[in-house]
């Protein structure tokens, strides 16, 4: 009974670790499963949120600034609202003008002090090409900071924008938001966010991209709706 027990009692840690790694390997084909669904499956229906078969095929303004890409997003609402009464919530867009419309609480976790206008500012219409809209404020810590370089401008149906940073207008571009607005018969208009990501040439890094597709879905998917929103309030009203 004494060796028996002094066995036993020898034998509890490996048995306990023999558990863990069955537990953990478990865990990790878990993950590893959720991983690929998350790719097989949800970032495909992220990436066109909204979109009809025919916007996703259609050829738009800003389209040739990325002819090669590695991601392309297309994501859109119906508003009930005219492009007229749309399209000046998009150009009083940045930190320091209109806000983001997006999520509030993640943008002032991160310090930016955002606050979303809620209605049109004669002051922030002046936006033309070459401006740069900014994602942080002007005196913030992480800066040179990222934002928007306006590349084209066609009011009230087209705004296209590349990625950089303020000290660094890219090109070529590298990553688009290309606004795209499209008036409707019963008097409604679609709005469309289109993104096109330039290929890196290293193919694990362009896959690795899709990992940031859920919050950057989050946070233009609120955007979108947030305008939707804006647009239909005052448009309600006039």
């Amino acid at each position: 009974m004494s060796a028996s027990a002094t066995i036993t009692t020898f034998d509890q840690p490996v048995v306990r670790r023999r558990r863990w790694l069955r537990w953990l390997a478990w865990f990790g084909i878990a993950l590893l499963a959720g991983f690929i669904l998350y790719l097989a499956v949800a970032v495909p229906w992220m990436n066109r949120w909204g979109a009809t078969d025919a916007e996703i095929a259609a050829q738009l303004p800003g389209d040739e600034l990325v002819p090669v890409a590695s991601a392309i997003t297309n994501r859109a609402v119906t508003v009930n609202a005219t492009p007229e009464q749309i399209y000046p919530w998009i150009v009083q867009l940045g930190v320091d003008r209109g806000g983001m419309y997006s999520v509030l609480f993640v943008e002032n976790l991160m310090g930016l002090h955002v606050t979303n206008a809620e209605t049109i500012h004669p002051e922030w219409q002046n936006l033309a090409v070459g401006d740069f809209v900014r994602f942080t404020p002007k005196e913030y810590a992480l800066n040179p900071g990222p934002g928007l370089w306006v590349r084209e401008m066609d009011a009230p149906n087209t705004m296209v924008a590349c990625f950089g940073l303020e000290t660094i207008n890219p090109e070529p571009c590298t990553m688009t938001w290309q606004f795209v607005l499209t008036p409707q018969e019963d008097g409604s208009t679609r709005l469309l966010l289109r993104g096109r990501t330039a290929a890196s040439g290293n193919g694990f890094l362009d896959a690795a991209g899709q990992v940031v597709t859920g919050p950057v879905f989050i946070m233009e998917q609120r955007m979108l709706e947030t305008l939707k929103e804006r647009a239909e309030s005052l448009a309600a009203q006039q």
